[in-house]
């Protein structure tokens, strides 16, 4: 496969017009290899003819966990890194939305709260229940809301059917685990994931000594398959994560994540998990956490999350790779991208690498949708 580094002359041509206003940027970009010049005004062209999915949002456990209720995002606080003002400006199009994680945000209350916004604000949020509900919001301008949840275990208990009645109120992307394993009943995993900064030969040892899926979390795999949830490999160990990939024929995806082999850190997909990804149909998300970025974390630009899809082009194409932003996710962090309204910095990065529009246009949201489409119609 040819090298995506080697950018081909003429890429751009005329598609790239239009005028914007230039943002800030809280983080310097370094200049691409193999570059060519691309405007802010281009890029931001192309971003508004892309429809932008974004695989991981916190922003509602978030704001429940900082006692919002009901949430106060129709207006602008720099505060978080969504809001309604600048996801219009961001051109942000449908966010996995996660409505459970942590136990300071409890499931039911976040899930109540996130579909009495949609009510109140028909005009702003869509519920995405079908692949072509995310489609309509990109179509009529609104912020499509997919109700997503990261670590199932937690609010299943034990009980498969809880993933019914959750299913039944519009969730539609549940995660294996938020890293917690072990052998309780209710776990989906035999071990928790390990996290941080990690070396090749731990990836080997952990792939042969830790706790894959359980028969609870086996049960769980099948029952996302028959629901038509979109199953989310996110946070699970390296041994359940290739369990998850045998036992289901619908796409996954590892919602929020990063390149191994650009930064080696447990929370980063090796080459061969990305290969056996691809092969599922499946699609990963880069996060914008700059500890998955770059080993030194200063030094995650914009340019090097540019890298690691790139990387994943170079390996098993285009087609697999996606955004998973972890915005509201990252604590006290500053993400590579700092807040939504600029995300056409990322479209102009890309563009600049030698990405063509259609390309990035995957990127951003093509990929997802297609994983959509095959999970919940």
């Amino acid at each position: 496969m040819r090298s995506r580094r080697k950018f081909v002359s003429g890429m751009l041509g005329s598609a790239l017009v239009g005028a914007a206003s230039k943002p800030s940027v809280a983080r310097a970009q370094s200049k691409p290899r193999n570059s060519v010049n691309v405007t802010l005004a281009q890029a931001q062209a192309v971003h508004k003819r892309a429809l932008v999915i974004d695989s991981h949002n916190d922003i509602p456990v978030e704001r429940i966990h900082r006692g919002e209720k009901p949430f106060k995002w129709m207006t602008r606080d720099p505060a978080y890194h969504t809001d309604v003002p600048r996801m219009k400006e961001g051109g942000y199009d449908v966010g996995f939305f996660i409505v459970g994680d942590g136990p300071t945000a409890n499931v039911w209350v976040t899930i109540e709260q996130v579909l009495q916004q949609i009510e109140a604000h028909p005009d702003t949020f869509l519920l995405v229940r079908t692949s072509q509900d995310a489609v309509r919001a990109n179509q009529t301008g609104k912020v499509g809301i997919l109700m997503a949840i990261e670590g199932a275990g937690r609010w299943l208990d034990g009980k498969m059917d809880i993933l019914g009645i959750l299913h039944r109120l519009g969730v539609r992307s549940v995660a294996v685990t938020h890293g917690e394993g072990g052998t309780t009943p209710g776990s989906l995993q035999g071990s928790k994931s390990p996290y941080g900064p990690c070396t090749a030969a731990d990836r080997e040892n952990e792939r042969r000594t830790a706790g894959g899926l359980t028969p609870f979390g086996k049960d769980f795999v099948k029952a996302c398959h028959d629901l038509r949830i979109v199953l989310d490999l996110a946070h699970i160990n390296d041994k359940a994560f290739f369990d998850a990939l045998e036992l289901t024929s619908r796409p996954p995806i590892v919602s929020h994540t990063a390149v191994f082999a650009q930064c080696p850190h447990w929370r980063c997909l090796t080459d061969d998990q990305i290969k056996a990804l691809a092969r599922a149909g499946g699609v990963m998300g880069i996060a914008f956490a700059p500890g998955f970025i770059h080993p030194d974390p200063a030094q995650a630009t914009v340019d090097r999350v540019v890298e690691h899809i790139l990387h994943v082009a170079d390996l098993v194409g285009i087609d697999y790779v996606g955004i998973g932003t972890d915005f509201d996710g990252l604590g006290s962090q500053v993400p590579v991208i700092p807040e939504v309204s600029q995300l056409p910095r990322l479209t102009q990065s890309m563009l600049a690498h030698g990405l063509s529009e259609a390309e990035v246009r995957k990127v951003w949201g093509e990929n997802f949708l297609r994983v959509l489409s095959k999970n919940i119609g």
